[in-house]
């Protein structure tokens, strides 16, 4: 096995307890991570200089530069899903979305459209939602961490109903959306969980009601579709 730098090691693990636990002091960073405190606060200060984490009155807190970070992220999952999108939307003629979770909410990012039928549905990119509506936000929602997850149920119209929906997204992989966001529009949606686990995109096929029974037929190919992109994270 190769070598691996204890300091590198000890920097990342920092910025991830700040990612999870943040805002924290320099002593909650050291307790979590189990290093001695003014090696912690070391790491916090070179990881704030470089604009990974910040200083706030409360602790330290993810900083400018992982948002760049995630911003790249964005980019290049959009630049891998974007032609294999058009790909399904012309073989299907449906509508295929790719959101992105922002926050609490699910933002379109790209949208290929089929050329099949005269009636489709359509989604402005840079449009939102909030992740406990749509087929999209579901599929993301269901793999947020219990903290996230928690807050966000009980935004929902019955809690015990969202739980229960999440939970069934989990099981079978996708999740599906009727008259949701708006009448007449339908959804299915599958995560696209990246190799560390995360889960900050979805890709979904979206139908009008009158076609609405073709979405079982049409989920094996949305999943196949993710499955492909998220071979290539």
């Amino acid at each position: 096995m190769a070598e691996i730098s204890l300091t590198g090691d000890q920097m990342l693990t920092v910025l991830e307890a700040v990612a999870k636990k943040g805002p924290v002091s320099a002593a909650d960073v050291a307790r979590g991570c189990d290093i001695n405190r003014t090696v912690a606060y070391r790491l916090l200060v070179t990881l704030e200089q470089r604009a990974y984490v910040r200083r706030g009155h409360d602790g330290y807190m993810l900083g400018s530069a992982v948002n760049e970070l995630v911003r790249q992220l964005d980019r290049d999952i959009s630049a891998i899903a974007r032609p294999l999108m058009g790909t399904l939307a012309n073989a299907v003629g449906e509508t295929v979305v790719l959101h992105f979770l922002n926050k609490d909410e699910a933002v379109v990012t790209e949208q290929a459209l089929g050329n099949r039928h005269l009636v489709r549905v359509q989604h402005v990119p840079g449009s939102r939602h909030p992740l406990h509506l749509g087929a999209s936000g579901w599929a993301m929602l269901a793999f947020q961490d219990q903290k996230t997850i928690a807050r966000i149920v009980k935004k929902a119209a019955d809690p015990v109903v969202a739980l229960e929906r999440i939970e069934q997204t989990r099981r079978d992989g996708y999740a599906i959306s009727h008259d949701e966001l708006q009448m007449g529009v339908h959804g299915v949606a599958a995560p696209l969980i990246e190799p560390d686990g995360r889960c900050n995109a979805s890709l979904g096929i979206l139908v009008p009601s009158t076609r609405a029974d073709t979405l079982p037929a049409l989920t094996p190919k949305l999943l196949e579709l993710a499955a492909n992109v998220t071979s290539h994270l």
